[in-house]
């Protein structure tokens, strides 16, 4: 015979009974702790929980407490985000077009129609040259793109 299938042969053949006569471990009986971890929660309880930890440990959105009833931060001025990501508005033969940074596309930027979302459910409904107006159900914000923030020398003292 030829060497190579004898070395073969003996090779499948240490394999075979190997397997064959190898002494297998019990599968371990269910026990407590694993059918815990193995309870699907409902992610509501989760966010829940994790809210209580997150609040005993000082950490979270600044609240403050007025007797019952607990106040929380009110979400930035859409004005003001949206003045920071509008770099150009750009007038096309089809209507005007909001460039804006957005570090998800592989550009680095988006441009904006009449229609298209902007940020946490805010729409654009119109472009024009000086103005943008943002909509998200029924409150409307007309956006002055292009204009200098108010200065502290002009704003009045009390």
């Amino acid at each position: 015979m030829n060497r190579a299938a004898i070395f073969a042969a003996s090779l499948v053949g240490g394999l075979a009974s190997g397997w064959l006569t190898a002494v297998r471990a019990p599968a371990p009986a269910p026990s407590e702790h694993a059918s815990i971890w193995a309870t699907p929660h409902h992610a509501g309880e989760s966010i829940g929980a994790a809210r209580e930890r997150l609040a005993a440990l000082g950490y979270g959105a600044e609240q403050a407490i007025a007797g019952d009833a607990v106040l929380v931060a009110p979400p930035p001025d859409i004005a003001i985000l949206f003045r920071r990501d509008l770099p150009a508005i750009e007038q096309r033969a089809d209507g005007a077009l909001a460039w804006i940074v957005d570090f998800t596309q592989a550009t680095g930027r988006r441009g904006l129609r009449p229609g298209d979302v902007y940020q946490d459910g805010w729409r654009v409904s119109m472009v024009s040259e000086q103005v943008i107006e943002l909509r998200r159900r029924r409150e409307t914000r007309a956006v002055a793109v292009f204009i200098s923030p108010p200065s502290e020398e002009f704003q009045d003292s009390p």
